[in-house]
């Protein structure tokens, strides 16, 4: 006589590498990830990038794309830290009070989405102070989370982090083990960890890296991170009329370069979401320093971490 089969409570993880236990066994709680999202139109970087003089103009795409996501993280039962650009928030009210009326914690990106190591101490303080008061005022409510735009705190703005604490943020998530940044800070850990007065809480995937190749492992309170751009219908540049072959062709590239792959992004959350919980950083910060409490770094004189 055979054996009885064993039920199977193992599910493929969605990374592809390591079993991990289905949420469909009884008594057992998915382990947690923390989802954000960057809040930014996509055509006003783009037109600023191609130097379009209307490029602080608000495009409607946005609406259309946060609402697709909006309704999907609904569908989830997810919540998540919307890091929001000050200059899209003052043309998007409505959009950002909706976002906190569904339960998302909303963070601050800065103002004018300017890499942190192209600006000097008092210029990032200014930054981050408008953006935080376009959100506060949105209406939503102060921020206490911050990402740098294009993850660009470096070893030459070791500074940034005491301005940060100065205006009264409790954790940033400005740390993405990529060599798109320059000069980075050094081996960037996985895992939370305790940076001064702040708590780091550093991306683990997520973005334009998803659409080629999912994160390996997926810990508790791993951070993954998007754009509203990345769902929904896809990307077409709305160029002004006079735009040169030059600047449509410059266009063209970045279209392609977002668009491919894009179907897998929703996909690949969706498949997440049937392991793990997906939160917002707010819901995880109380179990911080139970989970990480011990986990500190400092920064040498070089802006390296140690």
């Amino acid at each position: 006589m055979r054996g009885r089969r064993k039920p199977n409570c193992w599910g493929s993880d969605p990374c592809g590498v390591r079993p991990c236990l289905s949420s469909t066994v009884a008594g057992v709680d998915r382990p947690r990830l923390l989802l954000s999202i960057d809040f930014e139109d996509w055509h006003q970087l783009v037109h600023r990038r191609l130097g379009f003089a209307d490029w602080d103009r608000s495009h409607a795409a946005l609406e259309r794309q946060t609402a697709t996501l909006l309704e999907l993280l609904d569908e989830l039962d997810a919540r998540a830290t919307f890091f929001l650009l000050g200059m899209t928030v003052a043309n998007h009210r409505e959009l950002v009070a909706e976002i906190v009326r569904r339960g998302h914690e909303p963070a601050c990106h800065g103002y004018a989405h300017a890499r942190v190591y192209e600006q000097a101490p008092e210029e990032f303080r200014a930054d981050i102070e408008r953006g935080a008061g376009e959100i506060e005022s949105a209406p939503g409510r102060r921020p206490v989370a911050y990402r740098a735009p294009a993850f660009s705190i470096n070893r030459r703005t070791p500074w940034a982090y005491e301005e940060l604490a100065d205006a009264g943020f409790r954790y940033d998530s400005s740390q993405y083990d990529t060599p798109r940044v320059p000069d980075r800070l050094g081996d960037i850990p996985t895992k939370p960890y305790r940076l001064g007065r702040l708590w780091e809480l550093p991306v683990a995937g997520g973005g334009s890296y998803w659409r080629v190749l999912p994160p390996r492992g997926l810990r508790e309170l791993a951070v993954l991170y998007f754009h509203p751009y990345e769902f929904g219908p896809g990307l077409r540049a709305e160029l002004p009329a006079g735009a040169s072959f030059k600047q449509r062709l410059a266009a063209a590239k970045v279209v392609a370069w977002r668009n491919a792959g894009r179907g897998l992004v929703e996909s690949r959350l969706r498949r997440v979401a049937q392991t793990h919980r997906l939160v917002s950083y707010d819901q995880a910060y109380g179990d911080l320093d139970r989970l990480y409490g011990t986990r500190t770094r400092t920064l040498s004189p070089q802006g390296v971490l140690v």
